[in-house]
């Protein structure tokens, strides 16, 4: 008899897979799910120092919404950063002051958006970084658009928390992990808190 299993799908059928599902959500939908998001983006600080630098990026692609992230680094003494992407270079990050709204950014060749505060910082520097993911497995293996900027960042990083923020439907089952794969530690969705 033949093994009928189906092979798993390849990180290219991953990434078309994902963005239609993305794309095929609600405004609403995504309002809900980043506000669920935020519930379990909580329990984040227990594994955070006080007064912590937390990197994130700007969801512009039908990503989980960030935007709350801004509300939950002030309310809880975190200062918040947002990513500066140069070609072949681990990310650098640059300090949120006050409201999302009103930092000053700039649009960036890739089509995110970037912020032109100051002092701009090493990833080094920043105690978490939470990042996009296409797709994460349970053991942190996370795949993402491509390009190699978080991989990049999290090979320079070793003392930051390495966090994946997305919709559940975006945790499979296994993921084949590159040599040059950088797992992250704790996976948030909107329904799930998942700490490797």
């Amino acid at each position: 008899m033949e093994n009928c299993t189906k092979p798993a799908p390849s990180p290219s059928d991953y990434r078309k897979l994902m963005r239609r599902t993305r794309r095929a959500l609600s405004d609403r939908q995504r309002h809900q799910a980043a506000q669920a998001a935020m519930r379990q983006l909580i329990k984040l600080d227990d594994l955070l120092p006080k007064g912590a630098n937390i990197g994130f990026y700007l969801a512009g692609f039908g990503e989980l919404p960030t935007d709350g992230i801004v509300g939950f680094c002030q309310r809880r003494g975190h200062q918040a950063y947002l990513p500066i992407t140069t070609s072949e270079q681990p990310l650098s990050f640059a300090p949120i002051y006050g409201k999302l709204n009103q930092t000053p950014l700039k649009k960036h060749r890739l089509g995110m958006y970037e912020p032109v505060t100051k002092p701009i910082l090493a990833a080094a520097q920043m105690d978490a970084i939470i990042c996009p993911v296409v797709a994460v497995d349970m053991t942190g293996v996370r795949l993402g658009m491509g390009g190699g900027y978080y991989d990049r960042t999290f090979a320079r990083t070793t003392d930051c928390l390495k966090v994946a923020w997305c919709y559940d439907f975006q945790i499979v089952p296994s993921l084949p992990r590159q040599p040059w794969d950088m797992a992250v530690d704790v996976i948030i969705s909107d329904q799930r808190f998942i700490r490797r």
